[in-house]
């Protein structure tokens, strides 16, 4: 017994033995490093998704099962009609906003798994732009010059960029088996607004994604999707008609008069009156452009800007919908929830319509992607429950969820570079034994002066003997590599935690 008692000393000393000689200042910067980019890269998506799982906020009770849908808003893949960057700047800025979504849509599926994602539109940025039968010299600067004269298949190659784009975009929201996936819903940048859609763009959207107005029943709830910005239309019947004649629809799409059995009656019997129509489940409207707000109508604690909606527009779109449309939209579908994007940031209010005797609560979902000058997205859970025993209390709830802060982490690891060249710096000046060191190694200093040799570890340090002139010559040697042990700490640092961090951009 005694024997294994003095053994645990013996094991505790011949470990720290093995790992202290390797605890350097390089080895130290190695492991922050490490951690950091894992975090940044791989840790914080997870994070995320454990702070809005949906059992941290859902409060139906037991042995219940809602429906568990997610609202996606203005994911608006970049292209090259968004900035007027090129190069390798443009290129960098697609890389990174694709692999931010992708990794945040996948962390939703994997790790929230909701049966429903609907898309509240602008799926692209410039998807309004790629008309055949227009000239765009985004497609490819380097191959299509101004003049498209001599190239006969320009149709071809505009139908080509659409398409890769389309590849790209289902790339980073990929179908998903067993779960239902709605992207039919257009944006302002997917097809334009009003007067400024071409018919030929709607057509393409409606031919890749589905009709933009649909009556889904999801969780006993009937959801609305609405494609507002062709309602706005006033001068092409293909474009607005059917949006007009969907809406026109609805009451009795809502409402349906149940089938009565036949009865042969007396002449003399009045027939009894047929029973008032009613939806038995609660609606839902869902549309890219909010509905009309008095101006600087306050919206809500979630908002990132201190601005609200401001109420107009401008080339290609329009911040709210006209108040007697959105008036009309209210009365003719009855919706109690109301969930819109276009703005990008969060935005809650609640409206009044058919004279102040209903009320319809809209949630503005704020942009799923990082470069929409938004700091931080996000997207909504909305949780719904309509089983026959909620006897008049609320059937939907909601829930916004944060995405990572793509700026903030950049930030990081630029403040973490910059502490990492300030210690590396010290860390020579220490080996050296004091700051001039280094300033001599950089030219600032003259002279001959005495060195002192150290030894390196993290703590302590050996004073070495003063050098003999024999030694001087291999001194002023020492002093001229002086950056290259700056250099060289910085190499160890790179060789380690580059492949890592290339490493976690291919492997997700």
């Amino acid at each position: 017994m005694a024997s294994k008692q003095i053994q645990w000393p013996q094991s505790l000393a011949n470990l720290t033995t093995l790992i202290w000689p390797r605890l350097t200042v390089v080895n130290l910067l190695r492991l922050l490093w490490l951690g950091t980019v894992y975090y940044g890269e791989r840790q914080v998506y997870r994070s995320a998704m454990a702070i809005c799982d949906w059992d941290n906020w859902e409060n139906w009770g037991l042995e219940t099962a809602p429906h568990r849908m997610v609202l996606v808003a203005d994911p608006q893949i970049i292209d090259r009609h968004t900035y007027a960057r090129r190069g390798i700047a443009l290129s960098a800025t697609i890389f990174y906003t694709d692999l931010y979504m992708s990794r945040s849509y996948d962390s939703i599926i994997d790790f929230l798994s909701p049966s429903t994602v609907i898309f509240l539109g602008d799926l692209f940025d410039g998807g309004r732009e790629w008309d055949s039968d227009q000239i765009a010299h985004y497609h490819t600067d380097a191959l299509i010059p101004d003049d498209p004269a001599g190239f006969p298949d320009w149709k071809a190659l505009k139908d080509d960029y659409w398409l890769s784009e389309y590849a790209r975009f289902s790339k980073i929201f990929p179908p998903t088996p067993y779960r239902r996936t709605v992207q039919s819903l257009p944006g302002n940048h997917d097809i334009g607004v009003g007067n400024g859609i071409k018919e030929s763009v709607l057509e393409r959207f409606r031919l890749f994604f589905g009709d933009g107005n649909s009556l889904l029943t999801l969780g006993n709830h009937s959801i609305i999707l609405l494609d507002t910005p062709s309602l706005l239309n006033d001068i092409n019947p293909r474009i607005y008609n059917p949006p007009r004649d969907f809406l026109d629809s609805l009451p009795d799409l809502l409402s349906p008069t149940p089938l009565q059995p036949h009865v042969i009656q007396n002449a003399s019997t009045p027939a009894p009156s047929p029973p008032a129509r009613t939806n038995p489940n609660p609606t839902i409207l869902l549309s890219h452009i909010p509905l009309h707000r008095s101006a600087g109508a306050p919206c809500g604690p979630h908002r990132q800007s201190r601005n609200p909606i401001r109420i107009g527009g401008g080339y290609q779109y329009t911040n709210t919908l006209p108040e007697s449309l959105s008036q009309e939209i209210l009365h003719k579908t009855g919706a109690k929830h109301v969930f819109s994007g276009d703005d990008h940031d969060a935005c809650t209010v609640v409206h009044e319509y058919d004279n102040g005797k209903q009320k319809a609560e809209e949630v503005t979902v704020r942009t799923f992607a990082w470069t929409m000058g938004v700091r931080q997205p996000g997207f909504l859970m909305v949780s719904l429950l309509n089983d026959g025993l909620m006897y008049g209390r609320e059937t939907v709830l909601v829930h916004e969820c944060l995405l990572p802060d793509q700026i903030g982490i950049y930030l990081g690891y630029v403040e973490l570079l910059v502490q990492t060249l300030v210690i590396v710096l010290l860390n020579i000046a220490r080996r050296r034994g004091v700051l001039w060191w280094w300033c001599r190694c950089l030219g600032l200093g003259g002279g001959r002066e005495e060195g002192r040799g150290k030894r390196e570890g993290l703590l302590g340090i050996t004073l070495g003997e003063k050098n003999t002139e024999m030694e001087e010559g291999a001194w002023r040697k020492h002093d001229r590599g002086c950056c290259g042990e700056f250099w060289g700490d910085l190499r160890g640092l790179v060789i380690v935690v580059v492949p890592f961090y290339l490493a976690l951009l291919v492997l997700w």
